[in-house]
């Protein structure tokens, strides 16, 4: 979703108005490794788009997920009692 502002439920993800923030609701996969890949190849996109501020995910509060994102270099920015945010640097180096 393209979100003005980081939902912190689904509630607040499906009443957004459209903005510049890219919102990644729940990325599964039943392939090993290509949860990583469609995160991954997201962040390339949304670097080489210099209209995207920021891209964040909307994540269930698991273990499993907070793992995953940890690991693929995103940071922790937000909890709820019903979801986690994790946002990705999208910024050039």
């Amino acid at each position: 979703a393209y979100c003005d502002k980081v939902p912190k439920n689904e509630e607040e993800l499906l009443s957004s108005n459209v903005g510049d923030i890219v919102v990644a609701y729940t990325v599964w996969s039943l392939k090993k490794g290509l949860g990583r890949k469609i995160i991954l190849d997201g962040v390339k996109t949304i670097k080489d788009t210099f209209r995207l501020s920021r891209f964040v995910t909307l994540s269930p509060k698991t273990e499993m997920a907070t793992k995953f994102h940890l690991s693929n270099g995103a940071v922790l920015i937000g909890e709820s009692p019903w979801a986690n945010n994790f946002e990705y640097d999208i910024h050039p180096s």
